[in-house]
């Protein structure tokens, strides 16, 4: 029995000798998110804007979502891809999402992506023929960030910003 307990510990650190350390390796991505509002305060004499949470908004606020990512696995992530619904009853502000990694947008509530000048719909027009329309953006019902790379240990953040109906 002594024989075959060192054999299958022999086998075992074999195999595991034999394996790229890269198979352990491996990038683990967390994305957390805040809703956020500008309110304007006065400090030391001066008007200043501030951002708090984004509590009982009315109609016609502004809320800012902020979408903070970190690899805190120990390999680079790739393609990792944010990707966030703007939320009933408000609608995006147009070029206020940050600029970070491949932008692209949804109107068909996240199954495809596209850049605003390629969101497309057909409607009817009024000669009965189907005319093709650019989406504004208060059509948009979702938004999407792929970020090429995020290297082990890293962090950043994406934005964007809505109006409430």
């Amino acid at each position: 029995m002594r024989t075959n307990k060192k054999l299958a510990t022999a086998a075992v650190a074999l195999v595991l000798a034999a394996m790229p350390f890269t198979a352990w390796a491996q990038p683990k991505v967390t994305i957390t998110m805040k809703a956020e509002k500008e309110v304007s305060v006065t400090a030391k004499g001066k008007q200043v804007k501030k951002r708090v949470a984004a509590k009982g908004v009315q109609p016609g606020e502004e809320i800012i979502y902020t979408l903070s990512y970190h690899n805190s696995g120990n390999e680079t992530a790739r393609d990792v891809v944010i990707s966030d619904p703007i939320p009933a009853g408000t609608s995006y502000i147009p070029g206020s999402a940050s600029e970070t990694g491949d932008l692209s947008f949804s109107i068909d509530k996240g199954k495809t992506f596209k850049k605003p000048t390629l969101l497309t719909y057909e409607l009817k027009g009024n000669t009965g023929k189907m005319e093709k329309k650019v989406a504004s953006p208060d059509e948009y019902t979702d938004v999407r960030w792929t970020i090429p790379q995020v290297p082990a240990g890293s962090t950043g953040s994406v934005n964007f910003k809505v109006k409430v109906k």
